[in-house]
């Protein structure tokens, strides 16, 4: 799906307040910003979920045709407004999963 190319420095909750953190699945295969791509093998990992069980991970949707060390792009659909958006995935692990929310990151590179 075509949209913002992701990196491991965005800024991203679950739906109840905990930090999303995009984990590095190896050495970059590139950057924006300085800081490396976010693809399918890495992992998004929550800390500091309020509810029990807590948000545990992230499964991203968005993924674009655009492979990084062969696997594709994490990618957001442009906003309409300036984040905070939802975030094109599902934060699983609570008894209430959905979307997270992506509160910072990169305009100005796209992956279709």
């Amino acid at each position: 799906m075509p949209g913002l190319a992701l990196h491991t420095g965005m800024t991203m909750t679950c739906p109840h307040g905990g930090t999303a953190t995009v984990l590095p699945a190896g050495p970059p295969g590139a950057l924006v910003d300085g800081l490396p791509l976010a693809t399918s093998a890495n992992r998004i990992v929550v800390a500091g979920c309020a509810v029990t069980p807590p948000c545990a991970t992230v499964q991203w949707a968005n993924v674009s045709s655009v492979l990084v060390n062969g696997a594709p792009l994490l990618t957001q659909a442009p906003p309409p407004t300036p984040p905070p958006v939802p975030g094109g995935g599902v934060c699983l692990g609570s008894p209430t999963p959905g979307p997270p929310l992506v509160l910072a990151m990169q305009t100005l590179v796209t992956g279709l």
